[in-house]
């Protein structure tokens, strides 16, 4: 959303280092959900393994506008907690989470879809997860990372010394958060487009 070219060398290395450390934040709760299905018991797991059934069952069987909204609604839940914690002055750490809390649900669906259709799992994951779920995570990393610069300038506003006191831009601050929301909306249409083309194959290849 900035163009880091334009910044001077340490603004650009702070930049940077942000949007690595949120990125790999999401890779980190990935491996976490995974880890924690892997961990429990047969009761618990299989109750995930029945929330992964269900969500293909309910991609499957979906119409279009309906795959549409269940995709697009649960990552602009989380794009909206980052619009809206970004202007809270203390609220950065939580912000910087929201990549790890996402990945997380993402690696323990995955890893409940190998637990319930086992290999032919992963490549249901692979066409009907994976990509909303690269596109989206994009979307929620940036989003984390326009949220904690707003935190902080927020911050520096408010309680920073007089000469780096700036009032913080509101309207540019908008503006990125409706493009990462118009990404969002294209990633959840091509991602209905997906699963409405290739539903046929994943009901008779998963049994659905």
């Amino acid at each position: 959303m900035t163009d880091n070219r334009s910044l001077p060398a340490p603004a650009r290395r702070r930049h940077d280092f942000m949007l690595t450390l949120l990125a790999g934040l999401y890779f980190v709760g990935v491996v976490l959900g995974t880890v924690f299905y892997c961990t429990l018991d047969g009761e618990r797991s299989g109750y995930i393994d029945r929330i992964a059934e269900n969500f293909i069952a309910g991609r499957l069987s979906g119409g279009f506008w309906e795959n549409f909204l269940n995709s697009f609604s649960g990552a602009f839940l989380l794009l909206a907690l980052c619009f809206f914690m970004g202007s809270c002055v203390i609220a950065a750490p939580a912000e910087a989470f929201i990549p790890l809390f996402r990945g997380i649900g993402a690696g323990a669906v995955i890893a409940g879809m190998y637990g319930r259709y086992g290999y032919s799992g992963i490549g249901a994951s692979a066409l009907l997860i994976v990509p909303n779920a690269v596109f989206s995570a994009f979307v929620l990393i940036m989003a984390s990372r326009e949220a904690v610069r707003f935190s902080n300038a927020v911050f520096v506003s408010a309680f920073g010394r007089s000469a780096e006191r700036e009032r913080p831009d509101i309207k540019l601050y908008f503006t990125k958060f409706v493009i990462l929301c118009s990404v969002l909306a294209v990633s959840s249409l091509a991602d209905s487009l997906i699963t409405l083309a290739s539903a046929g194959v994943w009901k008779s290849l998963l049994n659905c």
